[in-house]
């Protein structure tokens, strides 16, 4: 396994664990969490194009190779994974005491019913951005194809897990491990063919709009 290999995995596994610690470790908002993980992608993206030769920041956001076809696609894609996780929490819902999420969003995250709108904005738009270039764009496009297809969906479905473990009991959140490694195997699908994130992000993106909007259900 040469450096590069060693280092992107290695790199990225302590950004992961180090969020993770943040999340519970650490008695901070949101707002200090999201810019300590926007500032940790970074540094380990930037320091990766230091050390190796060959990656540059705008490779995988080329829009040039994106037809009208793989946008309605895309749309059709969207729109299917709204609807999933829509059907997913309509199931689920009995399972989980959804007072316990408003409660920690409040009283350990900070976020309150305006601020929670802002919160949805950015998660929508920027935060499933950074995630699609961390982990797709990033991991996935510089590892070796078998290898990215476990590393990347591994450390995706681990780095959420933290955020929401004290959501769920032990079976949901192993559900939710599970739901999310399988979401970020048809994510690599989806943006393997043309090497980009847009695939990802705009699937992502419906995704992250149908939560939001179940999420206002808690502050309206």
């Amino acid at each position: 396994m040469s450096k590069k290999i060693i280092f992107l995995i290695s790199s990225t596994f302590v950004t992961c664990a180090t969020l993770a610690f943040i999340e519970h470790g650490l008695t901070i908002n949101y707002t200090i969490k999201t810019i300590s993980k926007i500032s940790l992608f970074f540094l380990n993206i930037w320091l990766y194009s230091k050390l190796f030769q060959g990656f540059r920041f705008t490779d995988v956001l080329s829009m040039k190779k994106l037809s009208r076809r793989d946008w309605l696609h895309l749309l059709l894609l969207g729109t299917l994974s709204a609807g999933i996780v829509l059907f997913a929490y309509l199931m689920l819902q009995p399972f989980f005491d959804i007072r316990e999420i408003k409660h920690d969003l409040t009283n350990r995250l900070g976020i309150t019913a305006t601020g929670f709108i802002f919160v949805g904005i950015y998660v929508t738009l920027i935060n499933s951005l950074l995630e699609e270039y961390f982990f797709r764009g990033f991991i996935f496009f510089q590892l070796p194809r078998k290898l990215g297809y476990i590393i990347s969906p591994l450390l995706f479905a681990s780095y959420h897990i933290p955020m929401i473990a004290l959501w769920f009991n032990k079976f949901l959140i192993a559900a939710c491990f599970i739901g999310l490694w399988l979401i970020a195997i048809i994510f690599h699908k989806v943006n393997e063919k043309n090497r980009t994130i847009w695939f990802s992000w705009i699937i992502h993106i419906c995704a992250d709009i149908m939560i939001i909007i179940i999420g206002m259900t808690l502050f309206f």
